[in-house]
């Protein structure tokens, strides 16, 4: 358990969960990002981690829902939160490291804590990630769910261990398999528990997994967004793969609300723009009466 001092409680469980795996490579998770509670943050950088993410515009990181809630299930505000990439060490700040406020947290309406379904959420960015950013680069995302039998990598600073509540210095990752869902939603593992919207992956003899802290961060097939990590039946667990959200079955909810969160940014700077026009005219007219 991880107690704050200022927010509720926020609960770690095995919601999220790297084992098996070695130190990620730089080039191939550029799109990673570190979802970080801000009070924590400010105190010392690289404490506040709690999540991971992905960064798929600008503006826009993908995670899961589940990161964003109290211990309770209820939602926690955007000013509790700090996203952090374009590096692969949890607290190391190079001049590559982008920070940002959250100024916006959309939440799939549908999202079920108790039963992990629709666990996936948006977070909009205060300030947009530079286009030539060396480092921190959107992932572009599946259209369609990746076949059994795929090759993918999911990434995280989350524990190497199963039941082990802390983060790794240096972001992780491992090579896993995508599971067909009759056997991952058959009676030797998740049994029937599994719903439209997840994907499962990992493999059968167990031992490579996410684990606790990894929970919200990336699943990549063939250099794409295939899924989001969610939960699991411990970490590693044989006849249990590690379970994501699917980016093929949410992919309209993703663009619809994208493009929403989108549009208000171009909103706020039309407003912002017309306040200083508005401020600058003003201005003009009282220095034209002073003469």
């Amino acid at each position: 358990m991880l107690a704050l001092s200022s927010l509720p409680t926020v609960v770690w469980t095995d919601q999220g969960r790297i084992i098996g795996g070695f130190e990620a490579i730089p080039e191939d998770t550029k799109h990673q990002v570190s979802l970080r509670l801000k009070h924590l943050e400010d105190r010392k950088f690289g404490w506040g981690h709690i999540c991971g993410g992905s960064l798929i515009g600008a503006r826009l990181v993908l995670t899961a829902a589940h990161c964003l809630m109290d211990s309770l299930g209820r939602p926690l505000g955007p000013q509790n939160y700090v996203i952090v990439g374009g590096g692969t060490e949890r607290s190391t700040q190079t001049t590559d490291t982008f920070t940002s406020p959250i100024s916006e947290i959309i939440l799939h309406e549908a999202y079920d804590d108790e039963l992990s379904r629709n666990d996936i959420a948006l977070l909009r960015l205060s300030t947009a990630v530079p286009s030539a950013h060396p480092t921190l680069v959107a992932i572009p995302l599946w259209e369609e769910t990746p076949v059994a039998g795929s090759q993918c990598q999911v990434s995280g600073w989350g524990t190497t261990a199963s039941g082990v509540q802390e983060s790794v210095e240096r972001l992780m990752a491992v090579n896993i398999t995508i599971v067909a869902m009759p056997i991952c939603n058959g009676t030797d593992s998740y049994d029937g528990e599994l719903a439209a919207g997840m994907l499962c992956a990992g493999e059968p003899a167990g031992g490579k997994d996410s684990c606790q802290g990894d929970s919200g961060g990336p699943l990549v097939c063939q250099g794409r967004l295939a899924g989001v990590v969610s939960f699991g039946n411990e970490c590693g667990l044989e006849g249990f793969p590690g379970v994501y959200s699917d980016v093929a079955y949410y992919r309209e909810w993703i663009r619809a609300n994208g493009a929403r969160a989108l549009a208000a940014n171009v909103w706020i700077a039309l407003l912002a723009l017309v306040s200083s026009v508005a401020v600058a005219a003003l201005h003009g007219s009282w220095e034209a009466n002073a003469r």
